[in-house]
């Protein structure tokens, strides 16, 4: 389950052109929450005033793991902003196992994807949670969707900037692949 909020400054938002926001901005701040089966990573309060996740960034890295999962039995992914966190996913079948794992020398992983374990990571706080892969796919995508229908109701000039449009060509792409 994902829960997202937008904490941005959304009177400036709505006065910026797409070209304006790509050159000022480049992302809206908010928060973000990943919640399989109750152990969760971010946090989101409805009341909360602040929020410092950068929610293109985190929807498109998102669907480029669903992308990802579909095709490579292992990824991991670097947590944007975190100092050594990464979401591990290992598909077993239609299940996916996943796992809040760090690493333990950073210098030697340069990479926000990787498809292959490595030797510097360590189980944190929760792993191995057991979850329908076509329904973390169906999630992405749902909540893609309505980010995408929040920027519009803001500004839709903004969906014409580059972060956005990247986006919403892999959510494109996602939801014309056979499994989705």
């Amino acid at each position: 389950m994902i829960s997202f909020k937008a904490i941005d400054d959304l009177d400036a938002l709505k006065q910026m052109s797409a070209e304006q926001f790509d050159q000022a901005k480049q992302d809206i701040d908010g928060m973000m929450e990943l919640d399989f089966k109750g152990s969760t990573y971010g946090m989101f309060f409805d009341d909360c005033p602040f929020g410092n996740e950068r929610l293109i960034r985190w929807f498109g890295d998102l669907l480029t793991v669903a992308q990802m999962v579909g095709v490579n039995p292992y990824v991991a992914y670097r947590i944007p902003d975190s100092a050594n966190l990464w979401l591990e996913f290992k598909a077993h079948g239609e299940e996916l196992l996943v796992s809040l794992v760090e690493d333990t020398d950073r210098e030697v992983i340069l990479d926000l994807f990787i498809t292959e374990p490595l030797e510097e990571f360590k189980y944190s706080t929760w792993s191995g949670v057991s979850i329908d892969l076509k329904s973390v796919v169906k999630e992405i995508i749902r909540n893609t969707h309505l980010f995408l229908d929040f920027i519009s109701e803001v500004n839709t000039k903004l969906l014409k900037s580059e972060n956005v449009a990247r986006m919403n060509a892999k959510l494109s792409d996602l939801e014309q692949e056979p499994s989705t």
